[in-house]
């Protein structure tokens, strides 16, 4: 009897620690969708975690290297829940080398997100209702990408669709957990969040029309409680006489008040959200910005929203509440890499925390026949030069000669990795090209267009 009532105490204590081992990740991510000048749609996000999961597999990290992949449309994709056949071509980024997807695109444009959802809730059945499948939380994102042509085909499918808490294979502890909520855009620009927070419905996804940016918990009808709240207290709004904001048509109206609140400044997830929902407002959703420009100036106004560096790791992410000044349940985190999918060329391009270079996988170059994985550039810390006086010197002109040697002139969207493929067939020699014009580059990403690069020999 001692020795039946000791091992349901280990077994207990077991689960307890692997549970605590899937919640001190800060899964605290960040999305933001932007309208260029010209009508054209584009979703940035951050994955945001710990070292515990590191998505490239360093740093001790309980997870696999992750991977840029692709799922081929007309293909069997082997669900832990059962097979589908693709009804899409997909693209994006894996969790580990599993079947899971962070965030990704398909053919049609629909693209999407998973980001942390600690109130998330899975179906308590072993089989779904009649009518209904069942799908891992893990694997939902996939799920979804591989059968919807848009939002509204999403918002259909969620009413036969139960998701629960079931193992991944590649993924420490997902059979622990469900807590993940769903961020869509489609090519029409049309933004949903996905909760499956209900406890009176568990498993049981509920929509919610989005205003285009989106962060880790609360829920997000507790995210636009907490906005209306700051728009009612924010001295710089009042004085402006805003007293509401309207964005994917969607408006969120100020709590009446005459209160001050401070612009926020920590890393919490409620305070995110703020930051990116004012940031994207000031912005006018992105529509001054060209197109040709979307990835380095709708990255800049991004970043000043949601990026944090794996120097910030001590940050505030999440926390439950402030007792004597300190927060009480924060949890550390970084930016572990910031994607962009523009979503009318159907691309994804995908920022390391530790690069500063983009690589880029599109729908057309993705594998038609099988599930691929394309490897991520990962490049040092940018270079740095002395000033020097007096003004800039014109760009020399090189000869062009024959073979892969000669004179490049930098086009709108470039970035090494892309010249480096364009050029030898391979994004991983963008290295050979920087160090060639350290003399106009002040660092890999110091690319202007109109600028002339001198190509090495391959």
């Amino acid at each position: 009897m001692k020795h039946t009532k000791l091992t349901r105490l280990l077994a207990i204590v077991m689960m307890l620690i692997m549970l605590f081992a899937l919640q001190a990740p800060a899964l605290a991510c960040s999305s933001m969708e932007l309208t260029s000048k010209e009508g054209n749609h584009y979703w940035f996000r951050t994955c945001d975690m710990d070292d515990a999961f590191n998505v490239f597999g360093e740093n001790g990290s309980m997870i696999d290297p992750s991977y840029l992949v692709s799922y081929p449309a007309g293909q069997p994709i082997h669900f832990t829940t059962g097979d589908i056949t693709a009804e899409h071509t997909i693209i994006g980024m894996s969790f580990g080398d599993s079947l899971a997807l962070l965030d990704g695109m398909n053919d049609a444009g629909l693209t999407a997100g998973l980001q942390d959802y600690r109130e998330g809730t899975s179906y308590p059945g072993d089989e779904a209702p009649e009518g209904m499948r069942l799908v891992s939380g893990m694997e939902a994102l996939t799920w979804f990408l591989a059968q919807c042509e848009d939002v509204d085909d999403v918002i259909e499918m969620v009413k036969t669709t139960r998701v629960k808490a079931i193992h991944v294979e590649g993924i420490p502890y997902s059979e622990l957990s469900a807590t993940m909520h769903l961020v869509f855009v489609d090519a029409a620009g049309k933004t949903v969040v996905l909760e499956n927070g209900d406890p009176e419905n568990p498993g049981v996804y509920t929509v919610y029309e989005s205003i285009g940016v989106m962060t880790n918990s609360p829920s997000y009808p507790d995210q636009i409680a907490n906005l209306e709240d700051y728009i009612g207290k924010s001295p710089e709004l009042r004085a402006q006489n805003i007293k509401s904001i309207t964005m994917k048509g969607v408006t969120v109206t100020g709590k009446a008040s005459t209160e001050d609140r401070a612009f926020p400044a920590a890393n919490t997830s409620m305070n995110r959200f703020i930051r990116c929902a004012m940031l994207r407002y000031a912005a006018d959703g992105g529509s001054q910005i060209p197109s040709k420009d979307m990835l380095a100036r709708g990255y800049k106004l991004f970043a000043n929203a949601a990026n944090v560096t794996k120097e910030d790791i001590n940050g505030l992410y999440k926390y439950s509440s402030i007792q004597d000044g300190k927060a009480v349940g924060q949890a550390p985190g970084y930016t572990q890499y910031t994607v962009f999918y523009d979503i009318t060329n159907r691309s994804v391009s995908i920022l390391p925390y530790d690069s500063v270079v983009w690589t880029e996988l599109t729908m057309t170059d993705a594998n038609k026949t099988a599930r691929t994985t394309y490897n991520i550039l990962r490049g040092g810390a940018g270079a740095t030069a002395a000033a020097t006086t007096g003004s800039t010197a014109p760009a020399v002109e090189v000869p062009v000669v024959s073979g892969n040697q000669g004179n490049y002139t930098v086009q709108a969207g470039d970035y090494l990795g892309k010249i480096a493929l364009n050029l030898y067939g391979d994004a991983s020699k963008w290295s050979n090209i920087y160090e060639a014009n350290r003399s106009i580059l002040k660092n890999p990403n110091d690319l202007q267009p109109g600028q002339v690069l001198v190509i090495p020999a391959a």
